[in-house]
C-alpha cells in the first residue's frame, strides 16, 4: 500500500475518534432543555438558573460557532490536501493534526459550557437531568434516530467531506 492510500486510510480514523471522544460525554437532553415546562418542573428549574443558563449558554454559543466554522475549514484543508497530486504527506499530516486541534477547542468549549451548567443545578437536578438524557437516547434508539450510545448515526460513521 502506497503512502498515498495509508493517509487516506487515517482520515475516517479521525472522524470516528472524535464521534467516540463525543459519546464519553455526560448525556444532557438537547437544546435549551431548561425552556420545555415538562423538563423545568421536572427538575424543579428556579427563575435565577434559569436566567443564569440562558446567559451561559448564549455566550458558549457564538465562541462555538466560530470554532465549528475553524473545524469545518480545518476539514476542507484536510481534504485538500489528502487530495493533491503529487502527495505530500507531511502536508497532509500538518493538516490532520490542525483538524484534531480545532476539534479539541471545540470539545474544550463544549466541556466548559456543560460544566457551568453543572455549577448552575443541584446535585439533585443534575442526576436527574442526566436521568432524563438517557430516557431521550433509549427513546431514540428504539426509534432508530440514535445509537445506545447516544451518539447519531452521523457521527458514529465517517463523515465524507463537502464544500
Amino acid at each position: 500500500m502506497n503512502g498515498h492510500k495509508i493517509t487516506l486510510a487515517l482520515v475516517p480514523v479521525g472522524f470516528l475518534l472524535a464521534g467516540s471522544l463525543l459519546a464519553q460525554v455526560p448525556g444532557v437532553p438537547p437544546g435549551r432543555w431548561w425552556e420545555r415546562p415538562r423538563v423545568a418542573e421536572e427538575l424543579g428549574i428556579t427563575a435565577e438558573q434559569r436566567d443564569k443558563l440562558d446567559t451561559l449558554t448564549v455566550g458558549h454559543a457564538k465562541v462555538m460557532i466560530d470554532l465549528k466554522a475553524t473545524v469545518d475549514k480545518a476539514e476542507i484543508d484536510l481534504k485538500a490536501a489528502a487530495d493533491a497530486e503529487p502527495l505530500d504527506a507531511a502536508r497532509v499530516r500538518a493538516a490532520f493534526a490542525a483538524m484534531q486541534q480545532a476539534r479539541g477547542r471545540l470539545e474544550g468549549e463544549r466541556f466548559e459550557m456543560l460544566l457551568k451548567v453543572r455549577q448552575t443545578l443541584t446535585a439533585g437536578q443534575w442526576q436527574r437531568l442526566r436521568e432524563l438524557g438517557q430516557r431521550l437516547r433509549e427513546r431514540r434508539a428504539l426509534e432508530g434516530g440514535e445509537g445506545p450510545e447516544g451518539v447519531p448515526p452521523a457521527v458514529r460513521q465517517p463523515r465524507k467531506f463537502q464544500y
